[in-house]
């Protein structure tokens, strides 16, 4: 950002104003600092590769046991094992225990739509598209 004098810049109006018509009908619509916060987190989950392939990874099917998503990505079982604790704690993938074997599956609809949504921006073709 070039700045333009010492209080302008090119992401300014040159004039100060205020358009009331634009403005009244967004009071107090606006996300609040809590929810950005919420928002932000959603999305500082999803910045990390490893765990944006583990949720792909669970789009394309009901669920997967640990040592299958581990063997698709081609992560190390602790690693994934840990990956897989965070999207837990953040409520985007469920566990059901058979045994000693646990089943990994999206938390919701919500979820897979986020995704879905975000493999559509970035130009990934079809959200389901496998990289070959």
């Amino acid at each position: 950002m070039r700045t333009i004098g010492t209080t302008l810049s090119e992401d300014r109006c040159e004039t100060e104003c205020i358009h009331p018509d634009h403005v009244r009908p967004l009071l107090g619509r606006t996300l609040s600092a809590d929810g950005a916060l919420r928002v932000g987190d959603l999305f500082g989950m999803l910045a990390d590769p490893t765990r944006a392939r583990i949720l792909h990874a669970l789009t394309l099917t009901e669920e997967l046991c640990v040592c299958d998503l581990a063997l698709l990505l081609g992560l190390s079982v602790s690693g994934l094992s840990h990956q897989l604790r965070l999207l837990r704690d953040r409520d985007a993938v469920a566990r059901r225990k058979v045994g000693r074997i646990v089943y990994y599956r999206l938390a919701d609809d919500h979820v897979r739509r986020l995704l879905t949504d975000a493999l559509v921006h970035v130009g990934e073709g079809t959200p389901l598209e496998v990289a070959g």
